[in-house]
């Protein structure tokens, strides 16, 4: 009889632990709450920071988000040789196309509304083969041209 109340109390116990399921993470002691931030865009508010100010849109980069600048490594191979330029990042301002990352120097910070990273893919299907299968650092200037408005079509 008592083998069959352990067994029964193990039972009882172990579903009881179970039921509990985990803690909310806001629940956590000490965690803050916090928005989270996207990882693959630098925003206006964080440009914005005093101490970026004097700072090229490049440099602003390579201290807010480095992993922007990582490279894939050359991805093609024509003729037995490999195209050393694939797979490398590039730079994008204002819906222009795609340019050396070296144009980054030349924008100051507080000229720039935000700063987005596409990857190959989503760089791909934007600026088709010009983005030669690396990521393009995408960035917007409150210079930003203006479209004209779209004509009704009769």
């Amino acid at each position: 009889m008592p083998r069959k109340m352990l067994c029964l109390l193990v039972l009882l116990a172990s579903a009881a632990c179970a039921s509990g399921g985990p803690a909310p993470a806001s629940a956590a002691a000490g965690a803050p709450s916090s928005t989270r931030r996207d990882p693959n865009v630098i925003s206006r508010d964080e440009l914005a920071d005093p101490a970026l100010s004097t700072l090229s849109v490049f440099e602003v980069i390579q201290h807010l988000r480095p992993n922007f600048l990582v490279t894939r490594g050359a991805q093609t191979i024509t003729n037995g040789l490999s195209n050393t330029a694939s797979g490398l990042v590039h730079a994008a301002i204002d819906d222009g196309g795609v340019l050396e990352l070296d144009e980054l120097n030349r924008l100051r910070v507080n000229e720039v509304v935000d700063i987005r990273l596409l990857g190959p893919a989503a760089a791909m299907q934007r600026f088709g083969s010009t983005a030669n299968q690396g990521s393009v650092i995408v960035v917007r200037t409150m210079q930003r041209p203006r479209l004209p408005p779209a004509r009704s079509s009769r």
